[in-house]
């Protein structure tokens, strides 16, 4: 894929080392069927598609935190190198593939 993709994904206030709060991405964990573990990070194609996503988890979420979660959506810095390219993500709810196969096009 181009360097002009653009990703969405859903950011998070976790809590560093030292207690500093940082907005990293929404990520969840998994493993094989050979129980070896794996992180998968839901991006999107669009905003709109983002947005839908968290707007879909209304039945466990508060409509004040959907708001809040809503407002953070942002876009994936693929130069930063945000996601190792080892890591999984399910782009629009896909299966997972790995960040480096979905950045080559794949």
């Amino acid at each position: 894929m181009s360097e002009e993709t653009q990703f969405w994904g859903v950011a998070v206030k976790i809590y560093g080392q030292g207690g500093r709060p940082t907005n990293a991405l929404l990520e969840f964990t998994g493993s094989t069927p050979e129980s070896k573990p794996f992180r998968v990070y839901p991006v999107f194609s669009s905003r709109e598609r983002a947005a839908g996503f968290v707007q879909g988890q209304w039945q466990t979420l508060s409509q004040e935190i959907i708001e809040r979660t809503v407002a953070n959506i942002r876009q994936i810095q693929i130069r930063r190198d945000e996601i190792s390219a080892e890591h999984y993500v399910s782009l629009d709810g896909n299966d997972p593939v790995t960040w480096a196969k979905l950045l080559a096009g794949g």
